[in-house]
């Protein structure tokens, strides 16, 4: 997929599941649990005192839960009146809920979805790991969303799992065998890259905002460099388990890489990174490592040595059920007649572990809410996102009730002036402004 061009007035939020599932859901935030949160990343960033990235990462704080949308906030929103300390109250519908940085009522917050995690390493993580992205909108240094289809391909799975091996045995060895291990871990890198031509911009991408964000929540949110280092490997052994790695890579990828280079090249790295350089070349640049692909013979000699056998006839298992699942979906959202929902000023929350990408068409989220101009579309079937990021498209056939549509597994209620019309191709439907 080419570079994206950007959506005017997007903004991409991450509805992490992993935070909220662990908990029954709650008629909204507790003040104590939330004032807690409040004081502990005020904590953390005046601890850091922009140390790690050369800026502060303290910023204002929105607790909010994501089912009565009842927020606690560490300081008055400027926009509006709301009661307080603490400052509470209720986000209309047109924002969406997550994990995030995100501007609402004249103030960029960092927002994080209740219940937060009871660990208190964990919720140390996730504050210092929002924080950043606060941190990248304040300076810039978002980098956009990109698809990462190949992370859904057997040899893409396969090799990226082979780079988290090799990385996970550098982070537990030291000299010459750690350095053995990075080759090794920029071999199937470079390889799985060379493969993909869209890989290597699309995995920068992500590397520059999960992962920088990911490595940061894990350098400051653990108290001991050993907890760091058992983060960076759990990280490694788990992210595999989920259902795709799409949207994952940063999240295992960005802790390994970051400390080994602490420990390569001190903090002269990091102002590279910002500046988006990749990941694994600054590591090999820092251990005088070779970056070229390594021949057929060495790539699945090496491999042997992490598995690759058995990994990659898993891989193939998965991929004969997961090509199957996709003819079903193509029928579903791109043959089959449709509901396009054009962007203008497009906001989506969903769950990164359940992305599907269908080739030259878009990748599917099979649940989620998106806001635009044209009101509000929830989703609980699956809606399919084109690769332009300019429409979503939900299967027909449609039932109307005013000004609420509805169909197999979504909703949607129209903003005012809007209208249902005629698609581009002969039986799809549209949205448009009523005339007049």
């Amino acid at each position: 997929m080419a570079a994206r061009r950007p959506v005017q007035g997007l903004v991409l939020t991450l509805a992490l599941a992993s935070t909220a599932s662990a908990h029954a859901a709650a008629p909204g935030p507790e003040v104590g649990a939330a004032t807690r949160a409040f004081k502990e990343l005020e904590r953390t960033c005046r601890a850091d005192a922009g140390a790690l990235w050369g800026g502060s990462l303290c910023a204002p704080v929105l607790v909010v839960d994501d089912q009565s949308r009842r927020f606690i906030a560490s300081e008055a929103p400027k926009q509006g009146r709301y009661p307080g300390p603490p400052f509470t109250g209720e986000l209309p519908p047109q924002v969406t809920v997550a994990n995030t940085a995100m501007e609402w009522a004249g103030t960029l917050w960092v927002q994080l979805l209740w219940p937060l995690p009871e660990d208190p390493t964990a919720l140390r993580v996730m504050l210092a790991h929002e924080a950043f992205h606060h941190f990248q909108r304040r300076q810039g240094l978002t980098t956009g969303d990109r698809a990462n289809a190949h992370l859904d391909s057997a040899r893409g799975r396969t090799l990226l799992q082979l780079e988290w091996r090799a990385l996970a045995r550098a982070l537990e060895s030291r000299g010459a065998t750690r350095r053995a291990a990075v080759q090794d871990a920029l071999g199937f890198r470079t390889a799985r890259r060379a493969l993909f031509p869209k890989a290597t911009e699309e995995e920068r991408a992500l590397e520059q905002n999960e992962g920088l964000a990911e490595y940061t929540g894990v350098r400051l949110g653990a108290p001991t460099a050993a907890a760091r280092l058992a983060l960076a490997k759990t990280a490694l052994a788990e992210t595999p388990k989920q259902p795709t790695l799409v949207r994952s890579l940063g999240q295992a990828s960005g802790p390994a890489y970051g400390l080994l280079l602490d420990d390569a090249a001190g903090a002269r790295w990091r102002r590279e990174a910002l500046a988006r350089a990749d990941l694994g070349e600054l590591l090999a640049r820092a251990l005088s490592l070779d970056t070229k692909p390594p021949s057929e013979e060495l790539l699945a000699s090496r491999g042997k040595a992490y598995g690759a056998p058995e990994l990659e006839q898993r891989e193939a298992e998965r991929e004969r059920v997961a090509q199957a699942r996709l003819v079903t979906l193509r029928k579903r959202f791109v043959e089959g007649p449709v509901l396009r929902l054009p962007f203008e000023r497009m906001n989506i929350q969903f769950k990164p572990g359940e992305l599907v990408p269908i080739e030259g068409a878009g990748t599917v989220y099979p649940s989620g809410r998106i806001v635009d101009a044209w009101g509000s579309l929830t989703v609980r079937a699956g809606v399919l996102v084109d690769e332009p990021w300019k429409s979503a498209t939900v299967p027909l056939p449609l039932e109307t009730h005013g000004n609420k549509l509805s169909g197999d597994g979504w909703e949607l209620e129209l903003a005012p002036g809007w209208e249902q019309a005629p698609g581009a191709r002969t039986g799809d439907v549209t949205v448009r402004k009523t005339p007049g």
